[in-house]
């Protein structure tokens, strides 16, 4: 008999989906068994991921009053409630705010921030309900758990990466007196003050997610699916992302004897290697190629011997060498 899913969060769902760009499930996996069975990464051999520290995520912290004080404007309503936590059932979520004097939590306020390339890639007009898929699942997790009918997701859309800017030397710092500022180097400029211009230049947009219970049911079936299977049950969900293989697979060593369909991957990944760029489709195969080597690799029984000592290579069946791999690098 199948149990329910503990805390999901909000955050988690997209993830626990399988939908979510930036988390795959193999990840979100590690840090929920890790929850539930503390030391299972160790010992199973698999590195945790690091905790997760960028320039748009640092941007969008800094960034959430700005956002609530846009749509104030914006909607010439209070946004209550902020970061309010919510429960039902096994699910939860923090809510960026609540509009006052709404019926029983009809509305909810979500902020986010962006840069224009992935904005004008993946969301839609404003005023339509088209947001990226992992807000799509955020926003009906939280009208689950809060009731609502409405969530309306406000974003501020920076002209360049939050990455670009700092490589420019411009970044955000709080100062606990005053609040976050924008530091440049001939200038200290209030977030706030910044945020009102980017919205007199039209980068502040909203877009309305209406409740969807027949989404919301499918989510908490995938949920629970996922509990059962992966968390509680024995099953780890598919290595599909590099990144995971190299946690996964952090110490490998000994000599496989690679079988036909074996050589034929590496043989493919050796061909187009010297034709890649630092992006598209090229280089998306040979990481895709990479991650399906590896991830056959770690459940194959190696010959250790004196030159895989530190590393596992990949030898034909007439004994050449075809490709190696030290837990950092696949050559």
């Amino acid at each position: 008999m199948g149990s329910k899913p503990k805390n999901m969060s909000a955050s988690r769902g997209a993830a626990v989906l399988g939908l979510n760009e930036w988390q795959s499930q193999w990840e979100i996996w590690q840090i929920m068994k890790e929850e539930l069975y503390p030391g299972f990464n160790k010992s199973k051999g698999y590195e945790l991921p690091p905790p997760v520290d960028n320039a748009s995520i640092r941007w969008g912290l800094a960034f959430e009053d700005s956002v609530i004080k846009l749509t104030e404007l914006e909607t010439d309503e209070k946004i209550i409630d902020q970061e309010r936590l919510y429960e039902k059932g096994n699910c939860t979520c923090h809510i960026d705010g609540m509009y006052l004097g709404s019926n029983t939590a009809s509305r909810i306020h979500e902020g986010k921030t962006t840069s224009e390339f992935p904005y004008r890639k993946k969301w839609g007009e404003p005023g339509t309900s088209r947001v990226p898929g992992v807000y799509q699942v955020q926003t009906q997790h939280q009208m689950y758990c809060t009731g609502a009918d409405l969530d309306i997701v406000s974003v501020l859309v920076f002209p360049k990466a939050p990455a670009e800017w700092e490589k420019e030397g411009i970044e955000v710092k709080n100062n606990p007196a005053g609040g976050w500022f924008l530091h440049t180097a001939e200038n200290i400029i209030s977030l706030n003050d910044w945020a009102s211009v980017l919205h007199q230049m039209g980068y502040f947009h909203q877009y309305p997610v209406p409740r969807d219970d027949n989404a919301i049911k499918s989510m908490l079936e995938g949920y629970e699916d996922f509990w059962n299977r992966y968390i509680i049950g024995g099953e780890e969900p598919i290595i599909d992302r590099y990144d995971d293989i190299r946690r996964a697979f952090p110490e490998p060593v000994g000599t496989i004897i690679c079988d036909p369909d074996f050589e034929s991957m590496i043989s493919e990944y050796g061909s187009i290697r010297n034709e890649l760029g630092k992006s598209g489709p090229l280089s998306k195969r040979q990481t895709q190629l990479k991650t399906m080597i590896l991830e056959k690799a770690r459940f194959l029984d190696p010959v250790i011997d004196d030159e895989s000592r530190d590393k596992t290579i990949f030898m034909s069946t007439e004994g050449k060498k075809l490709a190696s791999f030290n837990g950092k690098v696949f050559r």
